[in-house]
Parts: C-alpha cells; structure tokens; sequence
C-alpha cells in the first residue's frame, strides 16, 4: 500500500490488450463459442471496468502521506504497542485526521475504481515489526479482514529474492523471474506494503478484471464458468 519510488503501471495493460487481441483472434470462431453460463452478466458497467489510458497523472490514484498524517501514524503505533498483531484495528489505531482520507480510499477501493496506492512512509526509519504494524493499522482502514495466503494460514507473507532451496527459488514470491498475469487467491482485496525496490524489475502492473470479464463475455463466454469455479488451487 506504500512505496517510495514509483512501482505501479496502470496500463497500457498487457493483460487487457492480449485480452481485446483473444476478442479479434477468436471473432471468426464465434458461432463455435458456448454462451455465457446461466446468471452471469453479458457486461460489468462500473467504476472497476478501466483502462489503463483513463488514468494520465499520479494523482489519481497516488495519495502521499503529509508530515502531519506521519506523526499521526507513529502516535497510533505508540498507541497500539504491547499488543498482538492479530487484534489491530481502527479502535487500537487511532488516525482520527489520516482516517477520513483513508475512508475515501476505502470507499474508492470498494465502490469506485478498485485501487489505490500510498506514498511516504520511510522504512528505513522503522523495525521490521514496527513497519509491520504500521502496515496493519493503515489497511485496517481500508479492509477489517485477513484471508490466509497459503495452505499453512499465513495471512502476511514476505516477497523477497530466496534462492536457499530449489522450492523457494521456483516460487514467484522468491524467485526474481518475471511471472505471467495471474489473480492473487487470498481474498476480495490484495495489499502490498514496499519497503525496498528491486535493483533490476520489481514493477508491479494491475489490470481491471471487470474489463477482462468484459472482453471475456464478449469473446470467449465458455471460458468464464472456468474462471468463476471456487477450487482453484494456492500457489
């Protein structure tokens, strides 16, 4: 949810445009596609259905915190030390004036474009665990729910080069090979806190999946009942 150097590609997506490419591709195929599955829209007219050319200046995604936010945030961590992790909340970390900002995020996030990204934070100012809780308290402010990362129930995992093992080096949270486009598993909302960039890559691009789904529906409707089954496997 923070970062200090840019990180963030809102388009043109590569995910959206190999999507409106399948849409030409599969155009004279069309009579041999299935329809879409009982239930499902033909089309998703919403705020989340973007691109990424609707979005030309930083500001309108990027929120970057003032002085004042940041001494908020750091009495807020005074304010919640001693306790357990587990148990932050908008009631244990109190950001009475950043909180109202942050609503708007949350309603953007939940009822409007669906993303959103905060700058400002130094990590090299904090432990790792102070930065840790700071992180907690922040997105508690835009989501009160956890959901497990991995079959172990983890709900915070670390994205870090490791190659200390041959399973480690292969998975995309550890290995610095790039990875195809993929939908994060743990929950209706997925958060990144940065507290270093990488030396080469590390970009991080997002794609609305309300405009996949669109596209989709459009070209390829037998390929959403697929998409749609909830047993999809962890990473």
């Amino acid at each position: 949810m923070a970062s200090l150097k840019p990180g963030l590609e809102i388009g043109p997506s590569l995910a959206v445009s190999a999507a409106f490419a399948a849409t030409d591709y599969m155009a004279h195929f069309a009579d041999a596609l299935a329809g879409l599955p009982e239930g499902f829209p033909e089309a998703l007219d919403e705020p989340m259905a973007w691109t990424g050319t609707q979005f030309t200046q930083p500001s309108d995604y990027v929120y970057t915190l003032s002085n004042s936010d940041l001494q908020e945030i750091e009495n807020a961590l005074w304010c919640f030390k001693g306790l357990d992790g587990d148990f932050i909340s908008r009631d244990n970390f109190p950001l009475p004036n950043l909180g109202l900002q942050l609503n708007k995020i949350c309603r953007d996030v939940h009822h409007g474009k669906g993303f959103g990204l905060i700058r400002g934070l130094n990590p090299q100012k904090y432990s790792t665990e102070d930065l840790a809780l700071l992180y907690l308290g922040i997105q508690s402010y835009i989501a009160n729910r956890h959901g497990r990362q991995d079959r172990k129930g983890n709900m915070l995992v670390h994205i870090v080069a490791d190659n200390s093992s041959k399973l480690k080096a292969g998975h995309h949270r550890h290995s610095t090979t790039s990875i195809t486009f993929h939908n994060e598993e743990a929950g209706d909302i997925i958060s990144w806190f940065t507290r270093s960039a990488a030396a080469v890559g590390g970009k991080c691009i997002i794609a609305s999946a309300y405009t996949i789904y669109n596209v989709l529906a459009e070209s390829r409707p037998d390929l959403i009942d697929t998409l749609a089954r909830c047993d999809w496997p962890f990473a």
